[in-house]
């Protein structure tokens, strides 16, 4: 995956909120956004991504390894 590609989470993941001094918890299946790949492209080691959060009208930043998370079809 590239930045800006999109893909959901396979498992919950911590991620902290934009602007803010706390975390939540992101839920399996939450869509994400690559904002940054860490490692070579070829084989990313992890993501920095970022997700919008509805029901809470903010934003959030989590840093997923790359085998916890599967692309959209």
């Amino acid at each position: 995956m590239k930045e800006n590609d999109t893909f959901e989470l396979s498992k919950p993941a911590e991620a902290e909120v934009v602007g803010e001094a706390r975390t939540v918890v992101l839920p399996a299946g939450t869509v994400v956004t690559v904002v940054l790949v860490f490692g070579e492209p070829s084989s990313p080691v992890a993501y920095e991504v970022e997700a919008f959060l509805q029901d809470d009208d903010v934003y959030v930043l989590a840093t997923i390894e790359a085998g916890d998370c599967y692309q959209r079809s």
